[in-house]
């Protein structure tokens, strides 16, 4: 076997592209040549030692894409060599009751490529064949690694029923916001709002055709009653993970109205109790993704401006540049890597 290029998590705050063994496959799994891998809010915890269960050294990457170039598996496999994938990067335990009754995004034990084990931050990644879902060709390399956020925002909209008088307020519009707004938008209702603090992140909306408000304007929940006949949002989806935003949602959204919260809490934050009581809302928690929300992810991309989250994009090589930037707050967007084709 060859050696192929890897972008490592070694150390807390260091990132390294090392050359490591092309990975040698066991019964039943695949050997893809990565394509392109996204770098997720996650990763940089990952790096920053915040992550609860990824060790150094480790491969990093959950949102990539591929071709298989070697299959081992003695049953006829769904997939051949050539085939366009993306990959499905959830490791369920199959034994708890959310695996024994088909949810395994909310596995007791859920680990994922990446954070667990070896990713797509490399040219080669090897995968369970069942791991693997087919993309088309003409789908370009940065919006196949987006296929995984994109599964995202369309689970966190399954947890909901959108009506067609409805307003809906998206709180963020980082990636996972803006997937689950472009979600939203396939689907008929009356407005929709995204929110954020930051600036860049707002226009990025608004080129999006979104109508997007600044989240830090203390005259934001009389502008979304005054939207709806005084009544608040009949959805809100929660997509930062920040503290204030956990404040704010119960005083944007109407009596009897849902919440779902998609981002990821670092720690307990305070939630208005008392709202929830007094207007009866219901919150729902939304985890990640089922193979059926990552599939149709796969349907509908191609019908979205997907392309245009993406405001960076590095080979490989320079991961560490890439990380470096985002970590320091310098880019606020998508940072995508893009793997050159090695040939094998």
């Amino acid at each position: 076997m060859g050696m192929m290029l890897a972008a490592r998590y070694t150390a807390a705050n260091c990132v390294e592209t090392v050359e490591l063994k092309v990975p040698v496959l066991n019964e039943g799994e695949a050997l893809v040549r990565v394509e392109a891998c996204g770098i997720c809010g996650s990763d940089l915890n990952v790096v920053a030692g915040l992550h609860p269960r990824a060790r150094a050294p480790l491969t990093l990457g959950h949102e990539f894409c591929g071709r298989v170039v070697e299959i081992r598996s003695a049953q006829a496999p769904a997939f051949e060599v050539g085939d366009r994938v993306a990959v499905y990067p959830l490791i369920a335990c199959g034994r708890c009751f959310a695996c024994r009754h088909n949810n395994t995004q909310a596995c007791r034990e859920l680990r994922v490529y990446g954070f667990d084990e070896d990713g797509g931050m490399a040219e080669f990644a090897r995968l369970p064949v069942a791991n693997l879902v087919k993309i088309p060709d003409s789908l370009p390399r940065p919006v196949g690694a987006l296929l995984e956020p994109l599964a995202v925002g369309i689970h966190a909209l399954s947890r909901v029923s959108i009506q067609p008088t409805d307003t809906v307020v998206v709180l963020g519009a980082g990636t996972i916001g803006l997937v689950t707004a472009l979600s939203c938008r396939n689907h008929k209702m009356a407005r929709l709002f995204v929110t954020d603090v930051l600036g860049a992140r707002l226009e990025l909306a608004r080129e999006l055709g979104f109508e997007a408000l600044d989240a830090r304007d203390p005259n934001l929940p009389s502008l979304i009653r005054g939207a709806t006949d005084g009544e608040g949002a009949d959805v809100v989806f929660e997509c930062t993970g920040a503290p204030a935003a956990a404040l704010q949602m119960t005083d944007l959204v109407r009596s009897q109205g849902s919440i779902v919260n998609c981002g990821v809490f670092k720690k307990p934050a305070p939630v208005n109790l008392q709202a929830v009581n007094f207007k009866e809302l219901v919150i729902m928690g939304s985890r990640v993704y089922s193979l059926r929300d990552f599939e149709l992810a796969t349907q509908i991309a191609s019908s979205l401006p997907m392309d245009k989250l993406i405001t960076l994009c590095l080979p490989l090589q320079q991961a560490p540049d890439a990380f470096g930037l985002l970590m320091s707050g310098a880019h606020a967007g998508k940072a995508m890597l893009e793997v050159s084709e090695t040939q094998f």
